[in-house]
């Protein structure tokens, strides 16, 4: 039996909650709950009292006490690149969540920092382990779309996102934080390098309950072999859409095509209120196959280079917001 992979969750927010519940939960297959850090101590120890494990206010005193195999950076978008060096430095491997930086500049020296230590990194593109989007993949390794030329998609959240479980969405836009997935998704089934960017948007109705970000960001792609996109984000869907997410995805080749729509996850409850309850769960997969590629045992699906290249993209797209122009990826 393999040794069990401990993981240090540095960022106590939404989705370090989720993945320190995987593995305080036993959901992930060898993968155990070594600590919990963050700035804000009290929220660590919340955390860590919820999943019965320690709570850290830095990453080199939880390294220390509790010699991790890997840490899952979940931090705010912009404040990826200090932990990641730490632990870079510190010879742990490292799955940080999308996107992986928000400047070119960060990212690079991401790659670096990891690169110079030697250590196993992942970028967390968990729609790559999604069902639907697995099956979409299928369909493109086997030839059924020829090559992909076209992408359409549309992630979209209800209001609430940003005013209720998004504390630091004033920090970042509806496109780093939903785009970049779609743009991921896109890179992933398309094989293909962003070449430039026309972006809009529109403000107004977050400032004016005190979120300083874009209401919605629009997007259109250039890639270097010929093909685009039509990519859409937007955090301003009224409270009452089921579900709170919308999501769209179409991909049209040479010689087909496939929609993928993960929005209704195919079970519909009406009773006080009409809701599609949540059916489509791969968080835990995601994170085996970090474990698996880690140990050597399965291929790494989200590289840091893989990170960059969204980056080099929302990079260009939130120049074009201020230039109103086309900008080179």
């Amino acid at each position: 039996m393999s040794a069990s992979t401990s993981f240090l969750i540095v960022g106590a927010g939404t989705m370090g909650g989720v993945n320190a519940r995987l593995l305080a939960n036993n959901r992930v297959p060898d993968g155990t709950l070594a600590g919990i850090v963050d700035i804000d101590i009290g929220r660590a120890r919340e955390l860590a009292a919820a999943t019965n494990t320690q709570a850290f206010a830095d990453i080199a005193t939880a390294v220390a006490a509790t010699h991790p195999t890997a840490a899952y950076v979940a931090t705010p978008d912009a404040l990826h690149r200090a932990p990641v060096e730490t632990l870079a430095g510190l010879g742990v491997a490292i799955l940080v969540e999308k996107p992986l930086a928000t400047t070119n500049e960060d990212a690079a020296a991401m790659i670096e920092a990891v690169t110079r230590a030697g250590v196993h990194a992942e970028v967390n593109y968990s729609n790559r382990w999604n069902p639907p989007f697995v099956a979409a993949m299928r369909s493109v390794t086997a030839g059924e779309l020829g090559v992909v030329k076209s992408f359409n998609a549309r992630l979209n959240n209800t209001i609430a996102s940003p005013r209720d479980r998004l504390t630091w969405s004033r920090g970042t836009t509806p496109a780093w934080f939903l785009m970049s997935h779609c743009l991921d998704l896109a890179h992933w089934l398309g094989g293909q390098r962003a070449h430039s960017v026309y972006a809009s948007g529109g403000r107004g109705q977050l400032s004016g309950i005190g979120i300083d970000t874009y209401d919605w960001i629009h997007a259109l792609v250039r890639y270097d072999g010929g093909g685009d996109g039509v990519f859409e984000s937007l955090w301003t869907l009224p409270e009452s859409w089921p579900g709170n997410i919308e999501f769209n995805f179409r991909a049209v080749g040479t010689e087909g095509a496939l929609d993928v729509d993960t929005t209704l996850q195919n079970v519909a409850v009406s009773s006080t209120r009409h809701r599609f309850p949540g059916t489509i769960s791969w968080d835990a997969q995601r994170m085996t196959a970090f474990v698996r590629a880690m140990r050597g045992e399965a291929k790494s699906r989200v590289s840091f280079a893989d990170g960059a290249e969204v980056t080099r993209i929302l990079v260009a797209v939130h120049r074009s917001l201020h230039t109103g122009q086309v900008e080179l990826v």
